[in-house]
């Protein structure tokens, strides 16, 4: 009964603001109601991601879906060997945490970049700027030094290619 007696009251108050003219100059009057679909989400955390969405927060796949697109898009524009190798490891690290929070089935999972990709995309010499300055010494008489670690990340990156193909 008392549920009722508040349901009449908040209904004459609201009258009486019409009446008024309390309602007139609000913001967004005229326009349709931009109301959220929240049916994907299960009906109990329905107002806790509402208040997270409200103080800025995102559930954690979007935060990893976010990153994994920023890293991405640095790897389109680096052009040094190691830096893409690290962040191709990291890129890897992200989806597979990203897999994981998901707990779908396999076949749904974002895809990995794998080795032979990584191969295909690196220059293993270094960028054509890198080329060009070799060249440049090269005909200055300088003495090339041997780079190892590249050598090393040549030779890393062709066998995990082809240890990839095999398995394919």
């Amino acid at each position: 009964m008392s549920l009722l007696i508040f349901q009449r009251l908040a209904e004459q108050r609201i009258q009486e603001a019409m009446k008024n003219g309390e309602f007139d100059n609000l913001p967004g009057k005229g326009k349709p109601l931009k109301l959220e679909d929240l049916s994907n989400i299960p009906e109990e955390l329905r107002l806790a991601y509402k208040v997270l969405k409200n103080a800025g927060f995102l559930p954690p796949e979007v935060e990893l879906l976010k990153e994994i697109k920023t890293v991405e898009d640095l790897l389109e524009h680096m052009e040094e060997e190691e830096h893409r190798v690290r962040q191709i490891k990291r890129l890897n690290y992200l989806i597979m945490k990203l897999n994981q929070l998901r707990r779908r089935p396999i076949n749904l999972e974002k895809e990995q970049r794998y080795y032979n990709k990584i191969v295909e995309k690196i220059e293993v010499f270094g960028s054509k700027k890198a080329k060009a300055r070799q060249l440049e010494r090269l005909e200055a008489g300088e003495v090339p030094k041997v780079d190892y670690k590249k050598i090393e990340q040549k030779t890393l990156l062709t066998v995990m290619a082809k240890l990839h193909a095999r398995r394919a």
